[in-house]
């Protein structure tokens, strides 16, 4: 596989030659079934017309609802605190707050995140092709391409938006709207993506291997390459950049809205060992000040 840095990330994710590693199709309702009608995994027209699916079902949706929501459903988790807040926070209310904008409030997040761990790569865990059935049922119980669209819009924004809110979290300047916005800057959660050579391109430059850097005057067709996000595209680019920037960013602040409740996490952050998300493992946090010691620490004066 050949790696190129973030500074060619505009240039070659806009490339029509190179194109997301195709899904293989699979039996109806299962995981492969769902990798192969999304539009992640598609391009040229297919690609066109599953994007504008999920398009339009992100469109309507009130950005400010989203960041409310996002809130109190946070607020309403960290009530069990002391928790882990990637996995009762950062995974869960994202998965809750979309399920809701999708008109399907009983979506059992647990399902989502069974998906989204087998479906970047494909590699079906035992139950995952149940956790597909199961949100195929949730949102009618048909199999068609609206359907995959609606998964998927959860299953990406599963593991994506936790690693921005965990990101943020651990980097320890903040929970503000600005601290969001200098996790993407200077560590974004997706710091790569992948691309396949269809047929020969003219990309020449500099491949960002971590020996000596290698010329690279043309790309085989079927030749697998790791392109850097950085900054400057952390949502990614061209006719494959993230649609739901957005609904990220206001699910994101709401939830980090209400973390601002509660004290700071303390010591280092582990993060888990994942090829292109930087996905902190586990972010423990205390049970947040009750309203009468705040208020008393408020009123108190040194004696």
């Amino acid at each position: 596989m050949i790696s190129f840095g973030a500074d060619r990330a505009p240039e070659l994710l806009a490339d029509p030659g190179l194109v997301p590693p195709p899904a293989a199709p699979g039996p109806t309702g299962g995981l492969a079934w769902l990798r192969a009608g999304v539009a992640r995994f598609a391009s040229g027209e297919a690609h066109a017309r599953r994007r504008a699916l999920a398009a339009d079902l992100l469109g309507p949706m009130d950005l400010d609802v989203l960041r409310l929501r996002a809130e109190i459903l946070a607020c309403i988790a960290l009530e069990d605190a002391p928790l882990d807040v990637m996995d009762r926070i950062a995974r869960d209310v994202p998965v809750r707050v979309l399920a809701e904008a999708l008109d399907a409030p009983g979506i059992d997040p647990a399902a989502v995140r069974t998906i989204a761990a087998a479906y970047p790569a494909g590699d079906a865990a035992p139950g995952t092709d149940e956790a597909v059935a199961a949100l195929v049922a949730a949102f009618g119980g048909v199999p068609d391409e609206p359907t995959a669209a609606r998964i998927g819009l959860l299953v990406q924004a599963c593991e994506a938006t936790a690693a921005l809110i965990g990101g943020t979290l651990a980097a320890g300047a903040g929970l503000s709207p600005d601290a969001i916005a200098a996790r993407l800057r200077d560590d974004p959660p997706v710091s790569a993506t992948f691309r396949t050579a269809t047929i020969r391109t003219a990309t020449t430059g500099t491949a960002a291997v971590s020996t000596a850097a290698t010329a690279v005057a043309g790309l085989a067709p079927g030749e697998a390459v790791r392109i850097e996000l950085d900054g400057a595209v952390p949502f990614g680019a061209g006719p494959h950049a993230c649609p739901g920037r957005p609904q990220a960013l206001a699910i994101a602040t709401g939830v980090c809205e209400a973390l601002q409740r509660v004290p700071p996490p303390a010591g280092p952050v582990a993060y888990e060992p994942l090829p292109n998300l930087r996905l902190p493992a586990a972010i423990r946090v205390e049970a947040p000040p009750r309203e009468r010691d705040r208020e008393q620490t408020t009123v108190e004066k040194p004696r």
